[in-house]
């Protein structure tokens, strides 16, 4: 168990950060929750009610919105005043645009040991924090606190008033939950909102880069080259799905869903977004990856360079599945 489940942190005045990062102190907490808002009123105060429930206290929450035009900024206001020193809101010139590029511009600010990514419009079981800290520890004494790792969690779909969603666990993307490095380079199976990274994976991961589709990806690559990603198959949150969520649960197994991915030519181009994300792994990290990273990493980015059957060959020995038969299928016949 966590070694201080229930400390608080000292009270101190609720305070803002401007664009540079605030400095770590001896009073640092144990966990920063990196909270990004977005017009997201309606669901927000929910969410942080959550987050100060928690069983485990000791985390501050570094919150920065990208120009909402509805009340979230007053809510985040009113919720730091509230709970003194417990919420730094980020104040800059800066419009992302995006969830992944606020995400990163939050995680600039993050010192402390362990790092959350928490959305707006979701609701935190009681001991989220807790379980996900304990799994974490557990992690960093098989591999060493000094490796890079994420761990993440399952989650309950729900609709907009919290009731659970008819999609059954198998249909979900995060089912079957991959860790290795040759599952991740073709699919993200970590949902950013249910996962815990160390201080080693947050400064590896940085800084932002516009072949990053989103920040729970490059996060889970970065580890899984560099380090370890965890599965901990505990459902510890709701994720809320009410339509107008930037990234959400589907049912990735429904015709539906196979239907539309087969009709959008986009889905067809994914392909070479996977490996403009692989060559950004390959720059930043290749030369010091582990051996088994790196040759796993060059077989994937050799692919290209062949004719159709050796790409499609190459896909199977090197083991780079997707999810399920059917999407890996397509997966192999648009390559």
């Amino acid at each position: 168990m966590p070694d201080t489940p229930t400390r608080q942190p000292s009270a101190a005045a609720p305070h803002d950060a401007d664009s540079a990062a605030p400095q770590a102190s001896a009073a640092a907490p144990t966990v920063d929750i990196c909270l990004a808002t977005y017009n997201g009123e309606r669901y927000l105060p929910q969410q942080l009610d959550s987050l100060f429930a928690q069983t485990y206290q000791d985390f501050r929450i570094l919150v920065r919105d990208d120009g909402s035009t509805d009340d979230t900024p007053r809510l985040i206001d009113e919720y730091a005043g509230r709970h003194p020193g417990r919420i730094v809101v980020i104040r800059d010139s800066v419009r992302c645009g995006s969830a992944v590029r606020n995400f990163m511009q939050i995680m600039e600010h993050a010192t402390a040991p362990y790092v959350m990514f928490c959305d707006q419009d979701d609701v935190w079981n009681p001991g989220k924090v807790e379980r996900t800290l304990d799994f974490m520890r557990s992690e960093e004494r098989t591999v060493g606190a000094d490796r890079p790792v994420l761990v993440f969690c399952d989650y309950e779909v729900v609709n907009a008033d919290l009731e659970p969603l008819d999609v059954p666990d198998a249909n979900l993307q995060v089912a079957a939950a991959h860790c290795e490095l040759n599952r991740l380079l073709v699919q993200n199976y970590v949902t950013g909102c249910t996962m815990m990274v160390n201080h080693a994976a947050c400064a590896l991961a940085e800084p932002y880069d516009e072949r990053i589709p989103m920040h729970d990806w490059w996060l889970a690559l970065c580890c899984a080259a560099m380090g370890r990603v965890a599965h901990l198959p505990e459902k510890l949150m709701e994720y809320r799905q009410h339509g107008t969520n930037e990234v959400g649960a589907v049912d990735v197994k429904s015709w539906s869903y196979r239907l539309a991915k087969f009709r959008d030519p986009a889905a067809r181009k994914s392909a070479q977004s996977y490996f403009e994300l692989a060559g950004l792994l390959d720059e930043r990290y290749g030369e010091r990856m582990p051996g088994a990273s790196r040759a796993t990493l060059r077989r994937f980015l050799d692919i290209p360079g062949h004719a159709k059957l050796r790409r499609m060959a190459d896909v199977v020995r090197g083991g780079f599945f997707k999810s399920d038969l059917v999407r890996t299928i397509g997966f192999i016949a648009w390559i």
